[in-house]
């Protein structure tokens, strides 16, 4: 399929609600991975890209869609530039949509891919060398997030039972509320259309997190300096013997506003190399984070939360950009 026929034509929209920044994300990877390409490279598993393509842009809006297409394109022009910029050399020759088990594995060969690499798009340029992209697209204009992990992943990570914490007081108040044996659908459903369930939802749900919050830092606390900083390194910035090498694109905007990107490194940057070198200094932010600071830098917030109801759906966890609010003088 010629390239502007297809950024132009995967549609057959209809409206999303909580669905479509996921189904967005995987349009704008694929719609990246296809603009990366262009005409002269080879898109490896075009095939799957292409079919996966169809169906989540079905389930967008037409605006939606433009707006991931648009994103697209920024973040193509600004991942070309970094790579030009940073030793990646000649043109494109492969690209790789690696949202698939064992597609990055297959790709770069037989070295480790490093654990938790988060590259959605891997590219190859005709000098043979992999450089990785790991795509965001946003609304906003502002800093790029560093992970989302699940809260099991991360106390699998640290030999605790984060889930454990609240499991019991999570099913007493379900219980207590007669709707422990809906779905979690049902649950929502049934939670949204009583405000005086939802009230009690809410100050039950903002409890839990709040639990989870102290029983995380209490423990990262017992860990000495540089075990914390392998953790974080690890499971948080994902910067651990990196291979393939990958940065982070985040495209950001919309038509009335326009199109922007904004790319990170995960090694080549102030705050790694801070938390690196300085010492680390954790604090509880919020009702659901644990700040994380070193060298006098805010690094980062490790937040619990819910992914969209709370005491309805699953527990997420996320790494934030902590903002400095000092006023400057």
């Amino acid at each position: 399929m010629h390239m502007k026929k297809l950024l132009e034509n995967f549609r057959g929209f209809v409206d999303l609600e909580e669905s479509a920044n996921t189904i967005g994300a995987d349009v704008n990877e694929i719609l990246l991975g296809f603009l990366l390409t262009g005409d002269a490279g080879t898109f490896v598993n075009a095939e799957e890209a292409e079919e996966t393509l169809k169906d989540r842009a079905s389930r967008l809006t037409r605006d939606q869609y433009d707006d991931q297409k648009g994103r697209a394109e920024a973040m193509k022009d600004s991942v070309l530039a970094w790579a030009d910029e940073n030793g990646f050399d000649g043109a494109v020759s492969k690209v790789w949509w690696t949202a698939r088990p064992g597609v990055l594995q297959s790709a770069v060969g037989a070295r480790k891919v490093s654990k938790g690499n988060p590259t959605d798009i891997l590219i190859q340029f005709s000098d043979e060398s992999f450089l990785g992209v790991s795509a965001k697209s946003t609304k906003k204009k502002g800093e790029i997030g560093f992970k989302n992990p699940g809260v099991g992943a991360i106390g699998k990570a640290l030999n605790i039972d984060l889930g454990g914490v609240v499991s019991a007081m999570a099913k007493m108040e379900l219980q207590a509320l007669g709707i422990d044996e809906m779905t979690a659908s049902e649950r929502k459903a049934y939670i949204r259309a009583n405000p005086e369930v939802q009230r009690q939802t809410v100050q039950t749900g903002t409890i839990i997190l709040n639990m989870l919050r102290d029983f995380l830092l209490s423990h990262l606390q017992t860990l000495s300096d540089e075990e914390l900083r392998a953790h974080l390194v690890q499971n948080w910035l994902d910067a651990d013997g990196i291979y393939p090498y990958y940065i982070k694109a985040t495209g950001h905007g919309s038509p009335d506003k326009g199109f922007g990107a904004k790319l990170l490194d995960p090694i080549k940057n102030d705050q790694y190399k801070a938390l690196m070198a300085e010492d680390i200094i954790l604090t509880p932010v919020g009702n659901d984070a644990v700040g994380v600071q070193a060298g006098g830098k805010r690094i980062m917030k490790m937040r619990f939360k819910y992914e969209s109801e709370k005491m309805a759906s699953s527990l997420k966890m996320s790494g934030d950009p902590w903002k400095d609010v000092r006023k400057k003088t």
